[in-house]
């Protein structure tokens, strides 16, 4: 298929922190609203990958990148991380509201930390449509300005997950986001994947092979840093091309 139908298209794409290479030439391709889990076991180099996606890695010391990364035909390792960040959001392992923000500050401090100005009906409006997106709204229209450290842990990634879309990002960048919540929490999550992907490409690291198999449409196997299978969900969990992803899906190793 050609570059431009999909989101975000990589190619080559090879790190080193220091000595160690992290990457290697991983080329990949994301569909438009669809959810990619990448998957694999510990220290294979998952988490690395995505937060290359939206420049975060480079906030390691004594690293190195080769290769490209395309937001449709754009390389944005030739652009400033900032401008990336406004297009690639992320949500973490644990909910990190900002501590010292109300609810409706956390989901309107994308627009305040970049500097960008908007009349204060805009940001109710914003406010509330993003917090329904994320099926939070309801639970907590009556205690907008309270602190976001007062909700439950699944409420709180819900929030963060608020925070990240109301910039309307192009692709949705979600590191493990359920693996530090209980099973009813991780529900909630997984539907709201499902809803979201509507509007947003999710490219969705997670250690849960039941979880990817459940909430993906694509699904990719990364070890010992090198991408070994990418295709539909349902095809991989059937029948994979590679014997290192059925022994990864059987549990044989990870």
């Amino acid at each position: 298929m050609e570059m431009e139908q999909y989101v975000l298209s990589v190619k080559d794409l090879n790190l080193w922190i220091g000595e160690d290479q992290i990457l290697k030439d991983i080329s990949i391709a994301f569909h438009k609203n669809k959810v990619t889990a990448i998957m694999g076991p510990s220290g294979c180099g998952k988490t690395t990958l995505v937060r290359c996606f939206n420049r975060l890695s480079e906030l390691i010391s004594n690293l190195r990148i080769t290769g490209e990364i395309h937001l449709f035909k754009q390389n944005i390792l030739a652009f400033d991380p900032i401008l990336v960040r406004r297009k690639i959001g992320m949500v973490f392992q644990r909910p990190n509201p900002f501590p010292n923000m109300s609810i409706y500050e956390n989901v309107i401090s994308g627009y305040r930390l970049n500097g960008i100005k908007m009349a204060k009906s805009d940001f109710d409006d914003l406010v509330e449509e993003n917090l329904k997106k994320v099926a939070l709204w309801d639970e907590v229209k009556d205690g907008l300005h309270r602190k976001g450290t007062f909700l439950s842990g699944g409420q709180q990634q819900r929030l963060c997950i608020a925070r990240a879309m109301a910039l309307r990002p192009r692709v949705l960048l979600l590191d493990e986001p359920t693996s530090a919540l209980d099973p009813r929490a991780t529900s909630k999550i997984e539907d709201l994947i499902e809803e979201l992907k509507s509007s947003v490409t999710i490219i969705m690291v997670t250690h849960n092979t039941g979880q990817a198999s459940r909430v993906s449409d694509y699904t990719a196997f990364l070890y010992l840093g090198e991408l070994v299978e990418y295709g539909k969900t349902k095809k991989m969990f059937t029948s994979p091309d590679d014997p290192r992803t059925e022994e990864y899906l059987t549990g044989k190793f990870g």
